[in-house]
């Protein structure tokens, strides 16, 4: 195998694929990738047994060939190279790699000892732009939970129903659910978060195309092919908690309410960020105490609708809401003192999170 390739394509594809590659394993292969050289073109190949990624990008290729090499040492000393281009060649069991100056004789392994990488799924379920795909993993993916005992909520729910594609996430205090129309194919699967930092690119109008089956999921994009085992569910039935009816309705700049917010937390309890919010006509009233810090308050301007409500949040989980709202004003719809307030821009129905109260003793 010899052949030479582009520094920069070389290192933002390397970048990519190194993701899935677990730093520590007892399976010490999952730790090397494959690259393939054929057709003027290099096949780069990485897997944690969860996910199997590859990538194919131009090369010169001299001599057709296969390897199995360390990823994160290519990513290395691909980073740190002062040529533009990088030139590579297969000699017995070891990689030459030339840069420059700099040359690299790097032991290989024999590339049959890579894990076997499942059949892609045949069964297309949908496509839909990059870009549209990200907007709504970004807008709902910091609500996956954290805790690993609750394996289906630590993935990313993609549903079609309704010729609705809907992607949830929830961690049993807050649920975000994100929608588009005009989706046919029914169906739904969880998949782990990390798949989705596969999904990178420069051009958010290219396509990208789901496929499935049981247990799988296979992904193309451009250079890329993506096989993705699913998480087992079943998932939280979401929409049975998804309130119908409201007491209250509150519009408010975001901005503002996130200003006001910061600053009244800054004397909350630092574990649970309690802050009270009370909603009257014309305003709602931030305030928030703690024996070590004080107290404060602050009154932020508002279009309430509704019965008057003292409510506690957690400052912390609304703050992260109000950073993934692009709108300027959001609505928050109330249910009761202790139960799920729905949370929304004011421009779009297509977005929206749930965020529940916390109970605090002792106060009205």
């Amino acid at each position: 195998m010899e052949f030479k390739i582009d520094k920069n394509i070389l290192e933002k594809t390397m970048g990519n694929i190194v993701k899935i590659v677990p730093p520590k394993s007892t399976y010490t292969i999952l730790q090397n990738i494959i690259m393939e050289a054929k057709d003027n073109t290099i096949a780069i190949q990485g897997t944690d047994l969860d996910i199997f990624v590859k990538k194919v990008i131009p090369a010169e290729v001299k001599e057709p060939g296969k390897v199995l090499i360390p990823g994160k040492k290519i990513l290395e000393i691909t980073r740190e190279a002062n040529a533009e281009e990088i030139k590579f060649k297969l000699k017995e069991l070891n990689l030459q790699i030339s840069a420059g100056n700099a040359h690299f004789n790097i032991p290989s392994l024999d590339y049959q000892e890579f894990p076997e990488v499942p059949k892609f799924p045949e069964k297309k379920w949908f496509d839909l732009s990059i870009g549209e795909l990200q907007e709504m993993v970004n807008s709902t993916i910091f609500m996956v939970a954290r805790d690993i005992s609750r394996r289906p909520m630590n993935g990313v729910l993609i549903q079609v129903k309704d010729d609705e594609l809907r992607l949830v996430t929830t961690d049993g205090a807050r649920l975000a659910l994100n929608k588009r129309k005009k989706i046919e194919n029914s169906g739904e699967l969880i998949v782990a978060t990390k798949l989705f930092d596969l999904i990178t690119t420069n051009k958010p109008e290219e396509k990208i195309e789901l496929y499935i089956e049981e247990r799988m999921m296979g992904v193309k994009f451009m250079d890329t092919t993506i096989i993705a085992r699913l998480i087992e569910g079943p998932y939280p039935k979401y929409e049975e908690v998804i309130p119908k009816a409201f007491v209250g309705n509150c519009t408010i700049e975001k901005e503002i309410l996130t200003g006001a917010l910061k600053r009244v937390s800054l004397v909350a309890s630092p574990h649970i960020k309690n802050v009270k919010f009370d909603f009257q006509e014309s305003n709602v009233l931030l305030s928030a105490s703690s024996p070590d810090f004080g107290e404060a308050k602050e009154k932020v301007p508002c279009v309430y609708e509704g019965e008057k409500l003292g409510i506690w949040f957690n400052a912390g989980y609304l703050l992260e809401i109000l950073r993934h709202i692009s709108a300027q004003d959001i609505i928050m719809q109330l249910t009761s003192q202790s139960s799920a307030a729905l949370v929304r821009p004011k421009s779009e129905e297509e977005l929206i999170y749930l965020l529940m109260p916390l109970r605090i003793d002792g106060w009205e």
